[in-house]
Order: C-alpha cells, then sequence, then structure tokens
C-alpha cells in the first residue's frame, strides 16, 4: 500500500482551499481521518458530518478512524483502505 499524503487541501469549486485532510490519497479522491477526543462534542459533530457530506458529494471517499484503530488494530485500517485504491 503507498504511503498517504498528509494535510491534503481541498479547494471549493472556485479553487480555494475548503477543507483540510488528515492524510489521504489525492488520485483516488480517499482521505484518511483520525477522530480523537475532541470530534465529541455536538458543534464539532455538527462541523464534521457537513464537511464529510460535503467532500462526499464532490467524489471524496472519507474513512474515520479512532485511537483503537491506530494502536489496536492497525491492519483494520488497511483493510479498510485497500479496497478503495484497488478497486
Amino acid at each position: 500500500m503507498p504511503p498517504p499524503e498528509p494535510q491534503i487541501w481541498v479547494p471549493d469549486n472556485y479553487g480555494i482551499p475548503l477543507y483540510r485532510l488528515d492524510l489521504g490519497y489525492r488520485r483516488h479522491r480517499v482521505g484518511v481521518e483520525y477522530d480523537g477526543s475532541s470530534h465529541l462534542n455536538r458543534a464539532r459533530l455538527q462541523h464534521d458530518r457537513s464537511r464529510t457530506n460535503w467532500l462526499a458529494a464532490n467524489g471524496w471517499q472519507m474513512r474515520h478512524f479512532t485511537d483503537r484503530d491506530l494502536y489496536r488494530r492497525p491492519t483494520h485500517i488497511v483493510r479498510t483502505l485497500i479496497p478503495l485504491l484497488y478497486p
């Protein structure tokens, strides 16, 4: 699996950077996000949902992972991403 690109800026329809992804594969339009404890409050959840919906409507396939995935089941992350990169 190729290494992901960190901190990808996704522009709006006018080319203005709108959202930054934690990691991703620009060519495949696959975004990878780490959701830590800061994503647990209501305002952040609303922002995250709006952002994810916009990215999906603009051709991005987003996958979200938590500390459990990163530290206890990293192979789950790889198994989740491979079908998106090698359909």
